[in-house]
């Protein structure tokens, strides 16, 4: 299903989940004293949306694989929602030709892989606003322990050249707002599975695959990644001399996208090939 908030949509919704409009339709007639037809049709869409984005994945086998990627797009279509782009349907992804058959392998053989819907276009200031700071809340008289990444920092060369960071991998794309989405399975782990490395050594995910996944970790509560270690990401810079890499600075709570020459190594420096 291509996600619709147009009253043909909205109608698809109600075909798809009659007892819910139903439901829903009788609470709004007794309790809402204003015509709220529009918006309770864009709701009823938006949740036929999430429901059918899970059904897609229910004929995978193994069914920890196939929840691990709809919480994926679950999460993903949150963040989404506050970089203001639509995140597409798993069936526009199906359609485009991503295949779940060989993510499912490659999920149900190294649990540290990580499905990531990224928006690819959007520019650094997109970014840079997703990274508002989350406040702080209390969990009874203890504050939230668990680290977050409230701001991005990103280098000169990295916003001089940031389309060359913002272009979208070679895979299956599909075309939203403007934006071009893919999904590729990102290694999660604090550390990256490949460390001592320099630029010429495995592939990279780019710089909108890992703030995605940063932002998608802290929409879950989740530790980001790479607070003691680098990360190299895909796309060179200054005439192939340089390349950017990504870390989590805990002190100041920032994710921070810094340039070096393309044949530096390092004990903690390394790469995420992504799936």
């Amino acid at each position: 299903m291509v996600h619709d908030s147009t009253a043909e949509g909205a109608r698809l919704a109600r075909l798809l989940f009659p007892e819910l409009a139903n439901q829903l339709d009788a609470a709004l007639a007794r309790n809402v004293t204003h015509d709220a037809t529009a918006e309770f049709d864009a709701w009823l869409d938006a949740e036929a949306a999430e429901r059918l984005s899970v059904a897609e994945f229910d004929g995978i086998e193994d069914s920890e694989v196939a929840d691990r990627l709809a919480r994926a797009f679950e999460t993903a279509r949150v963040v989404a929602g506050k970089l203001k782009v639509r995140l597409p349907e798993t069936a526009e992804f199906i359609g485009a030709g991503m295949d779940l058959e060989s993510m499912s392998h490659a999920l149900t053989n190294d649990p540290t892989l990580e499905p990531v819907p990224t928006p690819h276009g959007l520019g650094h200031r997109v970014w840079e606003e997703a990274f508002a700071p989350v406040p702080t809340y209390q969990i009874g008289s203890a504050e939230r322990k668990t680290a977050s990444a409230d701001t991005l920092i990103l280098a000169s060369e990295a916003v001089r050249e940031f389309p060359r960071l913002d272009t979208a991998p070679s895979t299956v794309t599909v075309h939203s707002d403007g934006c071009a989405w893919t999904v590729r399975l990102i290694p999660a782990a604090q550390k990256p599975p490949l460390l001592g490395l320099g630029f010429v050594h495995g592939s990279h995910p780019t710089l909108p695959e890992m703030l995605m996944l940063q932002l998608m970790l802290r929409e879950r509560g989740s530790d980001p990644v790479d607070p003691a270690s680098f990360t190299w990401l895909a796309g060179p810079l200054a005439d192939g001399r340089l390349a950017a890499r990504h870390v989590f600075d805990e002190s100041e709570r920032a994710v921070r996208i810094t340039c070096r020459e393309i044949g530096s190594q390092g004990p903690h420096l390394g790469a995420r090939p992504p799936v």
